[in-house]
């Protein structure tokens, strides 16, 4: 029997479904600080046309311009510090397959080359019907660049969901097994294995909404929607989780 069973199950319980590794915590702090700014910089944009709105001068006219580009630019660093941070994010982990890793730094380096692209239609705005149309023009690219690396980063969490259920998949066998004969035992991993079918249910479902976060479409919808099951498919491991622990440590004892 696997003897560093609480151990190991203890830290993937703390660890599964959107806890970024630590080494990669500065660039989840970077976006974090950039979706700040942004909204920042969107507030001062409103006050300038409602400066406008009381006095049309050529100055408050120059401050719609520069603050709408400030929004804009703003914008654009929030899409690349979130897309720097889940390129580290898949990096780090081992448990991510290498070609889920490399699917998802190509991906990553395909948008940034685009927002590198939108920087330059930013910095070439000097009127505000120029601004106007920048802007518009990025309504339609910036989901474009964010659901490739979302549905990626989908698939992720999946591939490591699945192996977490298979580890204790394995040791609920490994348990009953060891625990035959107790009849209070075993009703105790019929819990368990309960628990993990209904796990294994949410995490497919996870996956096919991830599968749907493509353009046309609802992109950001349906990542929502595949964040939602694998959060169920976390309490239900976490149940199951809480019945292994008590067979094993009567076992044990």
């Amino acid at each position: 029997m696997r003897k560093a069973l609480p151990v190991i199950i203890c830290i993937f319980l703390v660890s599964i479904l959107f806890v970024s590794a630590l080494s990669s915590g500065e660039a989840k702090q970077n976006w974090l600080d950039a979706k700040e700014k942004t909204v920042e910089v969107n507030a001062e944009y409103k006050q300038a046309q409602l400066d406008y709105a009381k006095d049309p001068s050529e100055a408050n006219n120059q401050t719609i311009i520069d603050t709408a580009k400030a929004v804009m630019n703003s914008a654009l660093d929030e899409a690349e510090a979130w897309l720097t941070w889940k390129n580290l994010e898949a990096k780090e982990n081992d448990d991510v397959p290498s070609d889920l890793k490399e699917n998802i730094e190509s991906d990553v380096n395909s948008n940034l080359d685009k927002i590198a692209e939108l920087r330059k239609d930013v910095d070439g705005v000097n009127t505000r019907g120029e601004a106007g149309i920048v802007f518009l023009k990025m309504l339609g690219k910036y989901i474009e660049l964010l659901t490739d690396v979302a549905r990626d980063t989908g698939y992720m969490w999946v591939h490591i969901a699945n192996d977490k259920a298979d580890l204790i998949e394995d040791y609920e066998s490994d348990l009953r097994e060891a625990a035959s004969g107790n009849d209070d035992l075993i009703a105790k991993l019929d819990i368990a294995k309960a628990e993990l079918q209904t796990a294994r249910s949410k995490i497919n479902m996870a996956e096919k909404a991830y599968d749907n976060v493509k353009l046309p479409g609802t992109p950001f919808i349906k990542f929502a929607e595949g964040n939602g099951y694998l959060n169920q498919a976390r309490t239900n491991l976490i149940n199951s989780y809480i019945q292994i622990d008590y067979v094993y440590n009567s076992i044990t004892r």
